[in-house]
């Protein structure tokens, strides 16, 4: 069992982001079962509960499968050997030993701090295995595209600086890190991310099901898209809030567009295809949302709350991931990738309950058992118990084919 867990990254990396992602997701209904539903006393914890929150969020839960994915794919993007045990598993090692530290920070607050610096050498780690990859040589005369590498790596090293601050933040108790940490951690590196990995990938699966269907990739576009995020990130830091409607509109537009030159329509006819078509339907929303956001403060007004970020955050993201590490842990285990349709599409559309109802919770604030915010907690923790409930085992179980990884 434990040779077959350790032999590939996605195995060990995946294994994490989906245990980290029930107990993040239970912390968090927990934590609104007392401060918003008012079911019982609010948790006492060592450190504010939204801090812990956006830290689980933020560092993690989503980049577990960030490296399981790209320690497997991006190698094979630039023609490069696949990473060697060396390379993922001391990085893994150190996300885990980390994450456990941080664990014990809810109730010792030094151990969540140093739980985030050892988590950051895991981080450093996987990305100067990465790193290595996007530059192995190559023969003469043949140059693979790394413009998509290279955008990863320059988002992830904003990551490790993002997690770098939101630490400084818990250590000083300064609500400045942590800010700085969220708004590099979101608009530096997790959106980028996410939508090179879109911008990448969505057209090549798409290409390879759908007859006729002509990719569509333009890179400046791709650069003009990346160019908003940060600039979001640098107003947002220094205090200019009345502008960010103008890169956030220009993001939504181009991010619209490519939804539609994407072909959403056709892609529901294959459903594992039309879960990360549909993920980028929310991106698109999640842009407007800020935008409209953004021009409400530039006229001294105020729209939405959280809802922008929980577009994207849930909506997008997670959705996302459902769609794209089902694929690889069915594709990587030997499995035909058409088997998650039955289970995980299913999934996918009990799922779009949950950033609904923390949108709506936004704007209908309810209090008890109805409390719009704590449900959309229970209706993520279902999904994903029901998920890792059927794809799991696969980490820890050979490949039924025989092959390696």
């Amino acid at each position: 069992m434990f040779k077959a867990f350790f032999s590939a990254p996605h195995r060990v990396m995946f294994a994490l982001g989906a245990l980290q992602s029930l107990l993040a997701v239970l912390f968090w209904a927990a934590d609104l079962g007392g401060r918003y539903a008012g079911l019982y006393g609010a948790p006492a914890w060592a450190l504010p509960g939204i801090w812990l929150h956006g830290a689980l969020m933020l560092f993690g839960l989503f980049p577990p499968f960030i490296f399981g994915f790209l320690m497997t794919a991006l190698p094979k993007w630039v023609s490069a050997p696949a990473l060697t045990r060396g390379q993922y598993l001391p990085a893994f090692a150190l996300l885990a030993g980390g994450w456990l530290l941080f664990w014990g920070g809810l109730l010792a607050a030094p151990l969540a701090v140093s739980g985030l610096v050892v988590a950051s050498l895991g981080w450093l780690w996987g990305l100067v295995a990465l790193a290595r990859a996007v530059t192995w040589p190559q023969p003469r005369g043949f140059a693979p595209d790394r413009s998509h590498a290279y955008a990863l790596l320059a988002a992830l090293g904003l990551g490790l600086v993002a997690l770098w601050a939101y630490a400084w933040g818990l250590a000083a108790m300064a609500g400045d890190g942590v800010r700085a940490g969220i708004e590099l951690g979101l608009w530096g590196c997790l959106l980028p991310v996410f939508f090179i990995v879109s911008h990448r990938m969505l057209p090549f699966f798409t290409a390879a099901v759908l007859k006729n269907y002509t990719i569509y990739r333009p890179m400046p576009l791709l650069w003009l898209v990346l160019t908003c995020f940060l600039g979001h990130a640098l107003l947002a830091l220094v205090g200019w809030h009345g502008a960010l409607w103008l890169p956030d509109a220009v993001a939504a537009a181009v991010v619209i567009h490519f939804s539609w030159k994407w072909q959403l329509r056709r892609s529901l006819a294959v459903p594992m295809l039309a879960m990360i078509h549909g993920a980028t339907v929310w991106l698109g929303l999640g842009l407007v949302l800020y935008a409209c956001q953004g021009l409400a403060l530039a006229l001294g007004g105020s729209f939405g709350g959280l809802a922008p970020l929980h577009a994207i955050s849930i909506g997008y993201f997670v959705s996302m991931l459902l769609g794209m590490v089902t694929r690889v842990t069915l594709g990587h285990s030997g499995r035909p990738i058409n088997a998650g349709d039955q289970t995980t599409w299913p999934l996918f559309w009990l799922f779009q309950s949950v950033p609904l109802l923390r949108i709506a919770g936004e704007f209908l604030p309810l209090s008890g058992p109805f409390n719009l915010q704590w449900l959309a907690s229970l209706a993520w923790l279902l999904v994903f118990a029901l998920w890792v409930r059927r794809h799991g085992a696969m980490y820890l179980r050979p490949r039924p084919d025989g092959q390696p990884g």
